[in-house]
């Protein structure tokens, strides 16, 4: 039973990796990105942890290799073992990233070590307060992709600012407070006591029945669409700021205090980048080079350009 059960076992525990052969090398090329660089086999063995034979015995995946399973792997001098499924996380990040730098520096756009500064210092600040989090060592191969990837986003937005001098459209967003009431007779008794002059947060959080009520009813700045219909409605006859005459929903009866309902810039960093993101001009400058060709060691899995993604090979 135990000359059926060692070669069936040790399949089973090498389907999902990749065995490398020394005779491949680590200068052997793994990917290539149209107008950009080159992953070898030994930036693939940094990026991912490699296990190697060891004498008698070799680690594979969660299983550990020993007698005759492992003699397999040690007959062959210098094969190393990768998890092919990680392998392949790790050269679609890599892909991404050169997708993006290659297309910044061939506009001319490479005075980027700013960009990577703040990310690697975004980084040891998150690694300050999370130290058991679930990242890449900030000196590894993988946490310099992760730091590539970080500075992508600020640096595209300059881009297309400062060089393309796009037009930030911002969305419309609807900046509001309400309070929520079970009743319309409710809505214009809380109606008439912000008429004598109380304030609209603290009757939120004395009469809301809403989730908002304890935050004085403050339903933020977000997209009119977050709300019902006769909400939205409400806000729009209003015609500007101010307060409604009570509102009916599914929900109940709303008195909702307008701050702005319009396309709002935002000096929020992240929402700047956001809108940059989804400009008709950044989507067409994406669009380019998104279908650069990029090629994959088949041993690897193949590029799929709908996902963005190695597709990993079947083993």
């Amino acid at each position: 039973m135990s000359l059926i059960r060692t070669p069936l076992r040790l399949l089973f525990a090498l389907v999902a990796l990749i065995l490398l052969a020394s005779a491949c090398g680590s200068d052997a090329d793994v990917a290539s990105v149209e107008g950009g660089g080159t992953l070898t086999q030994g930036d693939v063995n940094e990026l991912v942890d490699e296990v190697s034979t060891d004498g008698d015995a070799a680690t594979v995946g969660d299983e550990t290799l020993t007698g005759d399973e492992a003699a397999v792997l040690a007959d062959m001098p210098g094969v190393g073992v990768i998890d092919r499924t990680a392998a392949a996380s790790a050269i679609t990040d890599w892909v991404r990233n050169e997708l993006w730098y290659s297309a910044l520096a061939e506009v001319g756009f490479t005075d980027l070590q700013p960009y990577l500064d703040d990310a690697q210092r975004q980084f040891e600040e998150f690694l300050a307060t999370n130290p058991d989090a679930d990242v890449p060592p900030i000196d590894s191969a993988a946490g310099d992709e992760l730091i590539r990837a970080v500075a992508l986003g600020p640096a595209i937005t300059d881009y297309m600012l400062e060089v393309e001098g796009i037009e930030v459209e911002w969305p419309v967003q609807l900046c509001s407070s309400h309070i929520l009431l079970d009743t319309e007779e409710e809505a214009l008794a809380a109606i008439a006591r912000l008429d004598a002059g109380e304030n609209f947060a603290d009757l939120a959080v004395e009469l809301s029945t809403g989730p908002s009520g304890p935050n004085g009813g403050d339903l933020g700045c977000v997209d009119p669409a977050t709300f019902v219909a006769e909400f939205v409605a409400g806000a729009v006859a209003l015609g500007g700021p101010g307060v409604t005459p009570p509102i009916q929903s599914e929900f109940g009866w709303h008195v909702i205090e307008v701050r702005s309902f319009d396309a709002t810039p935002s000096d929020d960093p992240a929402a700047l980048q956001n809108a940059v993101l989804n400009s008709p001009e950044f989507l067409a400058f994406q669009g380019d080079i998104v279908t650069r060709e990029v090629t994959i060691d088949p041993r690897y899995g193949v590029w799929d350009e709908g996902s963005l993604s190695v597709v990993p090979a079947d083993g």
